[in-house]
């Protein structure tokens, strides 16, 4: 193999490697960024569900003080969040705010407030983390089942239950009080008492509103969907019976997401009032770190792999396996998501059949695990360099012992066999 092919060869594993690097890294600290927490969905089912028990039972002229209050309170709660409502979204808020003190017996409910009103979009954190969850939940192909499974309770029926969500209120109200005390700045005997407040009432109205009607009827339409995509799955045939099953899927995740918001920001709303009763000093402990997903043991390794095979790859350190684990990464990279012939195609960067970026960088690194680069230019050059020489020092000096002396000619030829 000449010179040029080697080079090529190196500059090929260091630009994978720089790849799999800045993957690893971007992915580790993006978990490192401020936290900023959106509960509008949460918070709109909380104060709607108030106010239409407080126009039930108040007279005209305290439920009508009781609508203006709602509709500050929920102005007040987006500009608090730094997503202050738009002049359009304020005076479709006004309409139903007029159209309640005109009649308070008039039926409206937080999907309407939230989708048809406001029309918020759905929220994502002010940074955004990395997590597996969405491309495990996008997995395709006969492969799809394993995927998903990687992720406990993906569909979320188990984390959409009365018990399951209070005790994970309970496991973050635990972990909030940890993070303080592991950094030096304790919460005090009254900051927990108030704490504890706080996730008594957020347990309540978990309770009130796993327990409400509207949720159960949704609820309800999203077990139904849920078990008609398993059948149709086990049925499916055409292609175009294959197109309908995959938006099917889509909108089940889309609607499954819906639902979890209502057990999910709570922990967000915990985290919030934590962080509000924190003192001046006790806030340089830093935001207490995010709820634990079922995806967080999939999602470290991620990306610790991902690190730790670039910076190997780049260094050339253990080259061989280094890229062994980079051919596993993309080999579950590109059987998530194949590009194979009726499948959907994931991605907007290009047109794929059988072959895509994956699979091509998975067949470069297959051809650094069989080519020594690491020897050419990088560190296993001075360790293997290292582990030879002694041993070429002491196969030099043993034979020299057993020759006649002044034998120079002899010396000289076992030298050149060496």
């Amino acid at each position: 193999m000449n010179t040029t092919t080697k080079v090529f060869l190196v500059l090929l594993r260091i630009a994978i490697g720089w790849h799999f690097l800045y993957e690893g890294v971007f992915k580790i600290e993006s978990d490192q960024g401020a936290q900023r927490y959106l509960t509008s969905r949460y918070f709109l089912q909380a104060s709607t569900g108030r106010l239409r028990d407080f126009l039930g039972a108040a007279d005209m002229e305290s439920a009508q003080a009781a609508i203006d209050k709602w509709n500050d309170d929920i102005a007040g709660h987006f500009k608090a969040q730094n997503n202050e409502l738009s002049e359009e979204q304020k005076a479709r808020l006004a309409v139903v705010r007029d159209k309640l003190k005109r009649d308070p017996t008039i039926n409206f409910d937080w999907f309407t407030i939230h989708e048809e009103v406001l029309k918020v979009a759905s929220e994502q954190e002010g940074q955004q983390h990395f997590t597996s969850l969405a491309y495990l939940q996008s997995s395709t192909g006969p492969f799809r089942s394993l995927f998903r499974g990687l992720a406990p309770d993906i569909e979320g029926l188990e984390r959409l239950t009365r018990q399951s969500a209070q005790a994970r209120l309970d496991e973050r109200y635990r972990q909030i009080i940890e993070h303080f005390q592991a950094r030096g700045h304790p919460f005090s005997t009254e900051q927990r008492a108030r704490l504890a407040g706080v996730r008594e009432s957020l347990k309540q109205s978990i309770a009130a509103t796993l327990d409400d009607a509207a949720f159960q009827a949704r609820l309800a339409d999203y077990q139904t969907m849920l078990a008609r995509v398993r059948q149709n799955a086990a049925a499916a045939g055409a292609a175009y019976w294959q197109e309908r099953l995959d938006e099917d899927r889509k909108r089940l995740d889309t609607v499954g997401g819906e639902l979890l918001g209502f057990v999910e920001e709570p922990l967000a709303e915990l985290t919030l009032q934590a962080q509000s009763l924190a003192t001046v000093d006790q806030m340089r402990a830093g935001p207490p770190p995010r709820p634990k997903q079922q995806t967080e043991l999939i999602d470290l390794l991620v990306k610790w792999g991902l690190t730790a095979i670039g910076l190997c790859l780049m260094l050339g350190l253990a080259t061989p396996l280094a890229a062994a684990g980079a051919a596993l990464q993309l080999a579950m990279f590109y059987f998530a998501t194949p590009p194979w012939p009726g499948l959907p195609a994931l991605t907007t960067e290009g047109h794929y059949l059988f072959v895509n970026r994956n699979l091509i960088e998975l067949i470069a690194v297959l051809v650094l695990i069989a080519v020594p680069t690491g020897r050419w230019a990088g560190l296993d050059f001075w360790i293997g360099r290292r582990n030879r020489l002694p041993h070429k020092i002491a196969s030099k000096r043993s034979w020299k012992w057993y020759l006649p002396k002044n034998n120079d000619r002899l010396v000289e030829t076992i030298s050149r066999t060496h």
